[in-house]
């Protein structure tokens, strides 16, 4: 009786403390909100005098880098009170909140980085298949070039196969990468996972062998080596200039590529 009597008073006591924290944060959060609802001349006034200096050497390398008037760096320094109010609220000076000396804090705010956005996935599609094609291509067609008499490189695979292969394979390889670092939801179990990549080998499998229908051989013929290098770096080119086009950064060998905007 007197065990549980203990635990009572106990676990009321964990209680009474979580409540007074919640409270204390509350109040907290009051006030962080209504300094940022106060004007900018009150929140100069509230500034420690280390922040105050850092304030005032942030304006000025805002003219000296800017080339722009002191009305104008006040204005722009004006955005950043309430927050190094707060963190000053909290024991942290501005040099702690942003990690930067007024110098490179000035230039960061002149020249503010953009923030990456995915790469939309019809281009990271478009992007594969023809890095896939020109190596599929380029690989046959070199291995090709560099045959001898004693150790020929007898490849049965018109250029329709090796190019459809290739680009299926590019696009496959964004798949996969989407399914290992989904933007959205879990990543799958390793069973679908294999599953899935059966799948695909699969497809490959059955269109590598309609391709090799006599019937369509009209249409699949087995290229020169020169042909099949040629083709290859016509396709990096595209990709070249699709990539610069649409400022895709990275690669399908690399998951989720980032583009900037």
């Amino acid at each position: 009786m007197a065990e549980e009597t203990k635990k009572e008073q106990d676990q009321t006591k964990i209680n009474t403390e979580k409540q007074a924290k919640l409270k204390k944060q509350a109040e907290l959060d009051t006030q962080d909100e209504k300094i940022k609802q106060e004007d900018p001349k009150a929140l100069r006034e509230k500034l420690s005098n280390k922040n105050s200096d850092y304030v005032f050497r942030l304006e000025k390398e805002l003219q000296k880098q800017g080339s722009m008037s002191r009305a104008d760096a006040v204005a722009m320094t004006n955005g950043l009170l309430s927050e190094i109010i707060i963190a000053q609220r909290h024991g942290q000076p501005a040099n702690g909140l942003y990690l930067a000396s007024p110098a490179i804090k000035a230039e960061q705010m002149l020249h503010p980085k953009k923030k990456p956005v995915a790469t939309p996935t019809w281009q990271l599609m478009v992007d594969g298949a023809l890095l896939y094609l020109a190596i599929f291509v380029g690989l046959c067609g070199m291995l090709a070039l560099f045959q001898t008499k004693n150790q020929p490189y007898n490849s049965q695979m018109g250029i329709l196969t090796i190019a459809s292969v290739g680009i299926l394979m590019g696009i496959f390889m964004v798949k996969y990468n989407d399914w290992l670092m989904p933007q959205q939801g879990k990543r799958p179990s390793l069973v679908k996972l294999i599953l899935r990549m059966l799948a695909i080998a699969v497809v490959l499998f059955v269109w590598m062998w309609i391709l090799q229908i006599p019937a369509l051989r009209v249409i699949n013929p087995v290229l020169p080596a020169v042909a099949d290098i040629v083709i290859a770096a016509a396709a990096y080119g595209v990709r070249y200039l699709f990539r610069k086009h649409y400022n895709i950064v990275g690669s399908a060998f690399a998951p989720r590529p980032q583009q900037r905007k």
